[in-house]
C-alpha cells in the first residue's frame, strides 16, 4: 500500500473532521464509527489498486519478456494494462 496504517488513519481523521467542520454531513453515528468507515474505503481503495498492480506487472512479465524491467517502453507498456484493468474493474484512480 501506498500510506502505512498510522498515515491512512491521520487522513481519515482529517477528512471526517473536514466533513464536520462544514457540515457537509449529519452524523447518525458516532464519530469515531465515521472515522473507522473512511479509514476502511481507503484501505480497501488502495487494496484494489495494489491488486491491479500485480495483475498488470505479472501480465507485462508474462506476455511481454523481450521488454526490459523499468525501462521506458516497459512503463508505458505497464501503465496501459493499470489503465487498462482499471476500466474491466470499473476502478477510477486519482
Amino acid at each position: 500500500m501506498r500510506l502505512s496504517e498510522e498515515r491512512i488513519a491521520v487522513v481519515a481523521r482529517l477528512i471526517c473532521n473536514r466533513l464536520l467542520d462544514e457540515e457537509l454531513v449529519d452524523l447518525e453515528i458516532g464519530e469515531s464509527d465515521f472515522v473507522n468507515l473512511v479509514e476502511g474505503l481507503i484501505v480497501r481503495d488502495f487494496k484494489i489498486e495494489d491488486e491491479i498492480d500485480e495483475e498488470a506487472t505479472t501480465f507485462v512479465l508474462k506476455n511481454k519478456p523481450n521488454l526490459e524491467e523499468g525501462s521506458t517502453e516497459w512503463k508505458i507498456e505497464l501503465e496501459r494494462k493499470k489503465e487498462e484493468f482499471s476500466i474491466a474493474r470499473g476502478y477510477q484512480a486519482f
